[in-house]
């Protein structure tokens, strides 16, 4: 794999919130938005990216932040251990109006099959993230299940909204795996100055 063409990497986690504010907080910037002009990602891509790195800054420490590429949809880096990893996006959700019936399994299902289906070279060495929106039920194992031995992905995982209102925004976060997938909330005020992370499975 090419080594990545880095131009800029997150520094300060709880700065970049504050900038995440308006576009999480405007659902539609989020399915729809363009490149943010200063951050060759996605909204949608950089938001996820910033949930994913929370994350795994709260198991393996500060040292993981993520950064800009113009090869894939960032990259995760691990800068204690100088490592990094190529992250690709898929996003489950816009509900095509023939799928209007399909239930959050299906469509993350769905939306992972597309990036499985773009064979092997695509998938080695990168890791995989699915970004859906609801509240409505779904098991994280199950999916894990159904695509276990049907990609080439490092790993894959799936970034939801579960609820956002004045008590503020909380987010499930699953890496995908056979028989138990781990699991965490995330948890982030309404002014978008805090947050905090638990795991649930």
């Amino acid at each position: 794999m090419s080594e990545p063409i880095e131009i800029k990497q997150i520094k300060d986690f709880r700065m970049a919130l504050k900038d995440f504010e308006p576009m999480v907080k405007n659902p539609q910037f989020l399915r729809t938005g363009r490149k943010i002009g200063n951050f060759s990602l996605l909204p949608r891509e950089a938001w996820a990216n910033w949930l994913l790195c929370v994350t795994l800054q709260s198991i393996h420490g500060n040292g993981i932040t993520f950064a800009e590429d113009f090869v894939g949809d960032g990259i995760l880096l691990n800068k204690e251990r100088k490592e990094w990893i190529r992250l690709e996006h898929v996003s489950a959700l816009d509900v095509p109006s023939d799928d209007s019936a399909l239930k959050n399994e299906e469509r993350v299902l769905n939306a992972i099959q597309k990036k499985i289906d773009k064979g092997v070279e695509y998938a080695l060495g990168k890791m995989l993230v699915a970004f859906i929106e609801s509240a409505e039920l779904w098991y994280p194992n199950r999916v894990g299940n159904k695509i276990h031995g049907k990609h080439n992905f490092v790993a894959v995982y799936c970034i939801g909204l579960l609820k956002s209102g004045r008590d503020g925004y909380q987010y499930s976060i699953s890496q995908l795996e056979p028989s138990n997938s781990p699991t965490w909330i995330i948890n982030i005020n309404f002014d978008f100055t805090d947050w905090s992370i638990q795991r649930i499975q």
